[in-house]
C-alpha cells in the first residue's frame, strides 16, 4: 500500500483493489451474469445469421433474475469494502498492543506493519468454513480504519461464517475496552 492508495481508502472509507483482485472480488457478479450474456449472444448469433427462433414461455427469467441478482451481489460486495471507524486517542504502541493480542487471539498472520497501516491475513483450518479472510488497518489522526474480507488470493467465497465480523468487532472492541478509550458506560460503570 502507498499514501496515494491510503489516502483514497480514507478519502473513500473503502479497502481499494488493485484491478485483480477487483475482480476476483466481484467474481460472483461476473459469474451470474454468463447466462443472460450466453442468451444475448445467441440472439445477436441468430439476427446476423436470419435465424428466427421462438421465444419460449419464461425466457425473460433468463434475463431478469440473473440481472437482480448480480446487482444485489454486486452491492454485497462494495457494502464489504467499507472501513468501520473507531475513535481512539491511543498511542501507535498501545495501539500495536492490541493489535498484537488481538492477532494472537484471533490467529493473524501480519504480512506488513507500518505507522500508516498493517495488513494480516488468516491461515483457515480445515473445518474453519472460510478459505482465510485479509485484515486491513488503516491509522490516522485519532480514528482507526478497520476492514476483513475473504482473503482474495485464496478461492472465492461468498460467506465468510461470520470471521470477517468478528475480526473486525474484536479488534474494535479491544480497542473501546482500552482503559484510556473506553468511556464509563463502555467498561459498564
Amino acid at each position: 500500500m502507498n499514501n496515494q492508495i491510503i489516502k483514497k481508502c480514507i478519502e473513500e472509507n473503502e479497502l481499494q483493489l488493485s484491478f485483480w483482485n477487483k475482480f476476483s472480488h466481484y467474481s460472483i457478479v461476473i459469474f451470474v451474469l454468463i447466462i443472460p450474456i450466453c442468451a444475448i449472444v445467441y440472439k445477436i448469433i441468430d439476427a446476423i445469421n436470419k435465424t428466427e427462433r421462438p421465444s419460449k414461455d419464461g425466457e425473460i427469467y433468463v434475463f431478469v433474475i440473473p440481472i437482480i441478482l448480480s446487482i444485489l451481489f454486486y452491492l454485497l460486495q462494495k457494502k464489504r469494502l467499507s472501513f468501520k471507524i473507531v475513535e481512539t486517542k491511543l498511542s501507535m504502541d498501545e495501539i500495536y498492543k492490541i493489535v498484537d493480542e488481538t492477532a494472537k487471539e484471533l490467529g493473524w498472520i501480519i504480512n506488513q506493519k507500518t505507522n500508516k497501516y498493517l495488513t494480516a491475513n488468516t491461515k483457515p483450518k480445515f473445518n474453519s468454513g472460510s478459505w482465510g479472510e485479509q485484515i486491513t488497518i488503516i491509522f490516522i489522526e485519532n480514528k482507526i480504519l478497520v476492514n476483513s474480507i475473504c482473503a482474495l488470493n485464496k478461492k472465492n467465497s461468498l460467506v465468510s461464517m461470520g470471521r470477517n465480523k468478528k475480526n473486525e468487532q474484536t479488534f474494535i472492541n479491544n480497542i473501546k475496552s482500552h482503559p484510556l478509550t473506553a468511556s464509563p458506560t463502555d467498561l459498564g460503570n
